[in-house]
């Protein structure tokens, strides 16, 4: 039976939760919902992070839907422009900040 904690929360945005259960992540990001096994959400948040970096900013197309990005679903891609790529990877680094936490807490508590 899955038992969910809340990793990041946003109303405008959407969530990232952790099912402790089958230890599982689910990102919900406006009309996108991804469930990935911990090593898969580790790897999406790193094509996240250097697709940012790689992305030059562009005042004046910022909020026009230019970056897709790949799913492990043939032919599917997640369109963004690049404030959405912005908040999405926003939400995944506070997600992926909160997970390191607590496995650093874990061991602390395991010594």
């Amino acid at each position: 039976m899955c038992s969910y904690q809340t990793l990041f929360y946003n109303d405008e945005c959407g969530y990232v939760i952790l099912c402790h259960a089958c230890d599982s992540i689910q990102v919900a990001f406006g009309n996108i919902l991804l469930t990935w096994n911990r090593p898969d959400f580790y790897d999406f948040y790193e094509f996240i992070t250097r697709m940012l970096n790689e992305t030059p900013i562009d005042d004046a197309a910022i909020n026009k839907k230019t970056l897709a990005i790949p799913v492990p679903c043939e032919g599917v891609r997640i369109l963004l422009s690049l404030r959405e790529l912005q908040q999405l990877h926003q939400m995944l680094d506070t997600a992926e900040t909160e997970l390191q936490s607590q496995q650093l807490m874990s061991l602390l508590s395991g010594a």
